[in-house]
């Protein structure tokens, strides 16, 4: 029966110290005697092209995430399968919003949006439900609002969309 050792060296001899045979893994050189390792130029070049493959991937999938667009989606099509998706919506505001305050500061801003296909309840929380109360960016009744936001879906199936910023709120002044 042969020894483990002997078996590891034919299996992978690149990860052994060609001078004291001790194992050095991918280390370029041994630790322990310090002997540069015979391994080809060819994996190293891999090494690094694969690190700089993976960087510059990276690079253009943040590219291509700052640049989409969030796409515009009817009330109807949505599915839990969609939860925490960033989605936009277009539709009539079916009843001014309720605000609701603490102390005197908005906690939270929430309103009823209709597009033809269903109703979907938009919310806004604590700094971004105060921006919109503060700049007077609260919907009323039937007035049109386009909307991008996190869907949430709670556990008995009921769907809201957050806001995240204030600027994800555009009203506009036309009836549907």
């Amino acid at each position: 029966m042969m020894k483990k050792e002997v078996i590891d060296k034919m299996i992978n001899p690149g990860a052994f110290c060609p001078s004291c045979e001790r194992f050095i893994g991918p280390a370029d050189v041994c630790p322990y005697c310090e002997c540069d390792s015979a391994r080809k130029p060819v994996f190293r070049f891999m090494i690094y092209g694969s690190a700089l493959l993976a960087v510059v991937g990276l690079f253009f999938l943040y590219l291509m995430a700052v640049h989409s667009d969030v796409p515009l989606v009817r009330i109807s099509e949505i599915t839990p399968m969609m939860n925490f998706g960033l989605v936009r919506i277009s539709g009539v505001v079916e009843k001014d919003a309720f605000v609701r305050k603490k102390k005197g500061i908005v906690e939270s801003l929430s309103f009823l949006v209709d597009d033809g296909s269903g109703q979907l309840r938009v919310v806004a929380y604590g700094q971004v439900a105060g921006n919109l109360f503060n700049e007077h960016l609260v919907p009323h009744g039937k007035m049109s609002v386009e909307v991008t936001g996190s869907l949430n879906f709670s556990a008995d199936g009921n769907s809201k969309l957050v806001l995240r910023k204030a600027e994800e709120l555009k009203m506009g002044a036309g009836k549907r």
